[in-house]
């Protein structure tokens, strides 16, 4: 066994400064999103500890999971204040990110966000509240572009319910319109995947969004589009 690097020698003795991580690690949340944003996350303490962390201090993470549930992650953000965190950073889906963002400004906590993209994260601009990920606005409209150029002017949206899918769609078909396109609404929870295929048929779209979970709703809808003649 190697000895210590005076570096290393001086961070074992100095305390921690523990950051609390947020993901969903447990369903309904995204597990493995919820897992690769964690790995991401492990990675760079990881990569921080190695340069003798912050201060001369290094870093820790403090996990909690979300499972995907709003309040869940407004109690965790919560807990973590509690528990004398410097700062909160994760989470991958949008409306719980939100719900923890709020929080956290409330706290003045600061949240370095991993992947939302709502535009409306929190309701007012904070100081408290940052991202990495662009704006849903932003992407959607370099989303709608693509299609644009690509000579489809009229696009189906199978979407299930939820304020990420809807706000999408919004700004696909504010987009679409302005450049004299449409986009058709098709309510997933209403209709089987052959019933989809029938809808897009009727519509005639050239081109179709799913908007829904993976593997379920969504591979069954894929594969009855892609099989239907």
């Amino acid at each position: 066994m190697r000895p210590n690097t005076s570096r290393e020698a001086e961070q074992s003795h100095a305390p921690s400064l523990r950051i609390g991580a947020l993901a969903p690690l447990t369903p309904p949340g995204w597990v493995e999103a919820g897992q690769h944003l964690l790995a991401g996350l492990e990675l760079g303490v990881k990569e921080v500890n190695g340069r003798g962390g912050v201060g001369g201090r290094p870093l820790e993470l403090v996990v909690r999971d979300t499972a995907a549930d709003p309040p869940r992650a407004a109690a965790a953000v919560d807990e973590l204040a509690e528990a004398g965190v410097a700062a909160l950073v994760g989470e991958y889906h949008s409306v719980v990110a939100r719900a923890a963002a709020a929080r956290a400004d409330a706290l003045g906590l600061p949240f370095l966000c991993s992947s939302a993209v709502l535009d409306a994260l929190t309701e007012e601009p904070t100081e408290w509240v940052a991202r990495l990920a662009p704006a849903q606005s932003h992407g959607w409209r370099v989303y709608a572009d693509f299609l644009l150029t690509a000579g489809h002017t009229r696009i189906a949206v199978v979407a299930g319910p939820g304020v990420y899918w809807a706000a999408g769609t919004g700004i696909l078909r504010e987009h679409f319109a302005a450049h004299g396109g449409t986009v058709v609404g098709i309510d997933l929870s209403a209709l089987t995947p052959a019933a989809v295929c029938d809808a897009l048929a009727a519509h005639r779209a050239t081109a179709v969004l799913v908007l829904a979970g993976i593997p379920e709703p969504a591979v069954p809808i894929v594969r009855a589009v892609r099989g239907d003649r």
